[in-house]
């Protein structure tokens, strides 16, 4: 193998591959990434045996061939090495990746191919296509309420729902949910999946990176355990989780007894001094109704705080408490000028909904005291 290329496009593609890297694991070979040169193409291939990143990069190549090589190692020549010059790549018989940059030279241990895990192709028989910007934004606003905790791995994953009437993401950690909707997928048939958040979150890295226009799409491929997300040079390939969702229509309340409106941005600002005072994992916040006030408070064994916001209300008076964490991730994800609090009751969870986007839904349970 022998290759010409710039520094600053092979970087590039080595922070994509790079980002999902699992921290540990069993099999030495995963600490390496797969790189093959043909044709005017370079393709870079990781994986952790869960999920895969695919990435092609334009590239002279003078001689075709492959190598895996340690990933961090690499890495960390390609960023040390002088920029603004073509960086040369040639393999040898013994599996030694030969890199020089003007006068720096480096050489790296590499393995053939042949003893890399194959990452396996999806039939390309159930693709849909998702506008780039859109999957976005329905990702970015529910994915922090997804669980990190292994013992309940189902909601270690965001459900995909699409039916004739709408899709729908939803993700939950059980004390707290996220919901988003859109019109129905076109040319898709009705699916219920679980997608890992850990796939999604290197999606979302990408696109941050690319920044899509309005014209650019996401196609995304489903099969029976596996899903593929291909974006111009990137693909991610993981496995689905297998499980059953909670049942997250059941959580959204449907009576409104109690209603408030409220400025965002002013909530937020609030929340955010209140959880100064919450420093302990048990610590809350309170929410005092009374006609057209809004009391925020917090106290712990070292610090009290106490705050009064305007508010949209007309009812009777109502406290109830809250994980300030909780409020926090979402208050600062709505864009809306405006917010609208709606209760069954105290001991009920909350739904939190932007005044003028009907299709985000947020429901927090409150914490007793």
């Amino acid at each position: 193998m022998k290759i010409n290329i710039t520094k600053e496009n092979f970087l590039e593609g080595i922070q994509i591959i790079q980002s999902g890297l699992s921290g540990k694991t069993a099999l030495p070979i995963l600490y390496n990434f797969l790189m093959e040169a043909e044709d005017g193409n370079i393709k870079l291939t990781r994986t952790d045996m869960e999920m895969a990143t695919i990435h092609n990069i334009k590239a002279e190549v003078l001689e075709n061939g492959s190598i895996t090589v340690p990933l961090k190692e690499f890495s960390d020549i390609l960023k040390n090495l002088p920029s603004n010059k073509e960086i040369k790549l040639e393999t040898d018989e013994n599996n030694k990746l030969h890199i020089t940059s003007g006068k720096a030279k480096f050489w790296v241990i590499g393995t053939p191919k042949s003893e890399y895990p194959i990452v396996p192709e999806i039939e390309k028989k159930d693709t849909f296509s998702i506008k780039a910007k859109e999957m976005k934004e329905m990702v970015e606003k529910t994915i922090f309420s997804s669980s990190s905790n292994e013992t309940r791995y189902v909601l270690n994953g965001l459900l995909w729902s699409n039916n004739k009437e709408r899709f729908e993401i939803v993700a939950t950690d059980g004390r707290r949910l996220a919901l988003a909707s859109s019109q129905a997928l076109q040319n898709s048939k009705d699916f219920k999946i679980i997608v890992p958040s850990k796939i999604l979150n290197e999606v979302l890295k990408v696109l941050s990176i690319n920044k899509p226009s309005d014209e650019d799409f996401i196609d995304i491929t489903v099969s029976s355990n596996q899903i593929s997300f291909n974006m111009k040079d990137t693909t991610f390939i993981s496995r689905l989780i297998d499980g059953n969702f909670p049942n997250y229509e059941q959580v959204v309340p449907k009576q409104k007894n109690i209603v408030f409106k409220i400025n965002t941005k002013e909530l937020l600002s609030s929340t955010k001094r209140a959880s100064l005072c919450a420093g302990d994992l048990s610590s809350t916040v309170k929410y005092s109704l009374s006609k057209n006030i809004l009391s925020i408070s917090a106290n712990s064994s070292k610090m009290d705080f106490s705050d009064e916001l305007k508010v949209d209300y007309n009812d009777e008076n109502f406290t109830t408490s809250f994980n300030p964490q909780f409020l926090i991730d979402v208050l600062k994800i709505i864009e809306s000028e405006n917010v609208v609090f709606s209760f069954t009751n105290s001991s009920q969870p909350v739904l939190i909904e932007p005044e003028d986007k009907d299709q985000y839904k947020y429901v927090v349970m409150p914490v007793r005291v």
